[in-house]
């Protein structure tokens, strides 16, 4: 019997395969400012955020309606809730594409330009679902999900300790245009990646000389480790600790195995032990045409700044020095 797909990263690996109608489109495209955005340089911006449970949520503008959006490498688009669109009165669709069931989709709109002070990037598609479950569930009015076709122009520094985001332009060949400053962070190790889609993948080794590959989710409130990974690996790096019910962008919950993902690292870079819901990810991998054994998110993140350049398919670690 297949196995109903169950994801914890509460909203967003699904954006990557919406089919949507093209008859929903604002007469004039609005425009998408983060408002509280700071700049170093002239290529480098600096976006305070907050933790909505342990997702990152900034506060932007769309046109003259300013909320909260969530800011999600796990989506490949930029996603608008349309309770907050004028025009968005297409009749509803199911999308098969959903991790935890289906999803109500709007529609799709352009959106004229995404303006980060000085800079503008232009002609986005944003996709138009009904985000309503996920609000009521988070407590949080909820305008959007900010994904990777926004942000891939640039390097993108997380710091979740600090509550920041730092941006870096690249050029085409992924250099940086201006370096992040290194008074406030000191590189550590910076290793490779690959990049299929919209997703950054990374090889963690563990125990017994084995690797797994995972995905990249700053979507992710946990991390997923794949049920298939083999009783030996999983008797040696995972330690079940419960059953829990797990929910996402559709309205269905399942139960999934909760415990701890032990022994990761890269090369002599260790990570400490990180709690991880271990479930079937056959259905995540078809839907992004990729194949990982799991996905990291907040547990993975919080551990040390690090930057993803997707056009050097490089992860950087670095330290603290401010």
């Amino acid at each position: 019997m297949k196995t109903k797909l169950p994801v914890c990263f509460a909203v967003f690996l699904w954006v990557n395969c919406l089919c949507l109608p093209s008859d929903v489109c604002a007469a004039t495209p609005p425009r998408l400012v983060f408002t509280e955005a700071s700049w170093l340089g002239p290529n480098i911006v600096r976006i305070p955020f907050t933790f909505t449970g342990t997702l990152i949520t900034v506060r932007a503008r769309l046109d003259t309606l300013e909320g909260n959006f969530f800011f999600d490498t796990g989506a490949s688009t930029l996603v608008l809730n349309n309770r907050f669109l004028k025009r968005s009165n297409a009749a509803a669709t199911e999308n098969r594409g959903s991790v935890t069931g289906k999803v109500q989709l709007v529609g799709a709109m352009s959106v004229d330009s995404f303006q980060l002070d000085e800079l503008i990037i232009s002609n986005i598609q944003a996709d138009v679902v009904d985000l309503s479950h996920i609000e009521r569930s988070k407590k949080i009015a909820l305008m959007g999900i900010i994904g990777y076709e926004v942000f891939k122009d640039f390097e993108i520094l997380y710091d979740y300790n600090a509550r920041l985001l730092v941006l870096v332009r690249l050029d085409q060949k992924g250099n940086q245009l201006e370096r992040i400053p290194d008074w406030e962070y000191a590189l550590l190790q910076s290793i490779p990646i690959r990049v299929e889609g919209h997703f950054a993948l990374l090889d963690l080794e563990f125990e017994g000389n084995k690797k797994k590959q995972f995905g990249l989710d700053t979507g992710a409130e946990q991390n997923l480790l794949s049920s298939e990974s083999g009783g030996r690996f999983l008797k040696a790096n995972f330690e079940i600790r419960k059953r829990v019910r797990l929910g996402g962008v559709g309205q269905e919950k399942i139960e999934v195995l909760s415990g701890l993902l032990q022994h990761a690292h890269v090369d002599s870079f260790q990570f400490r032990p990180m709690a991880t819901l271990l479930t079937n990810l056959n259905d995540i991998n078809a839907v992004n045409q990729t194949y990982m054994d799991g996905i990291l998110g907040y547990e993975f993140f919080v551990q040390y700044p690090m930057s993803i350049n997707y056009r050097k398919k490089r992860l950087t670690f670095y330290r603290i020095l401010r």
